[in-house]
């Protein structure tokens, strides 16, 4: 009997069609989802935005994949002695990428959130040897509240400072 329940259900599964419906709205540090799972009416596809900013599909194979939403990107060529304003407002950032070809050795920048260099910096990134760039992924991105501030090295050398950030 209980061979005869475990067949029947099989058979139903396979013959009852899941219908998922997805909303692909990006999660963003000023509209995020909590974990919602909306379900596709016309294929095998679901869709969870989570609230770290990342939205995971499930195709109709099965497979699971992370998808991040696309970023803006601020680029400083200064040499950030006097500090430079890369974004106003609330943001998340999800890399920072320091130095090039020109960096010194001991060169650093601070991040702020803020539209000035006030506070404790939310980031600290140096270059140890000169020449060398650093790269820094931060995986579901850190939300900065009021903007993103470069502070740099008091030295003049001409490292690049590149961040990525979405909205």
């Amino acid at each position: 009997m209980k061979r005869l329940f475990i067949f029947l259900l099989l058979v139903a599964l396979v013959f009852i069609p899941v219908k998922l419906w997805a909303d692909a709205t990006y999660t963003s540090t000023t509209t995020p989802k909590a974990c919602t799972v909306d379900y596709c009416s016309s294929g095998g596809v679901a869709v969870v935005d989570v609230q770290n900013g990342y939205t995971q599909r499930v195709d109709s194979d099965g497979a699971a994949h992370v998808q991040e939403k696309a970023q803006t990107i601020a680029i400083s060529t200064s040499s950030l002695t006097t500090g430079e304003l890369l974004k106003t407002g609330a943001c998340r950032v999800g890399t920072i990428t320091y130095g090039g070809p020109t960096s010194g050795s001991g060169d650093y920048v601070l991040i702020y959130d803020a539209l000035t260099a006030t506070g404790t910096a939310k980031f600290d990134i140096s270059i140890g040897t000169a020449k060398t760039t650093f790269s820094l992924v931060i995986p579901g991105g850190a939300k900065f509240a009021t903007g993103i501030f470069a502070d740099g090295a008091p030295t003049a050398h001409a490292s690049v400072l590149t961040i990525t950030y979405d909205d």
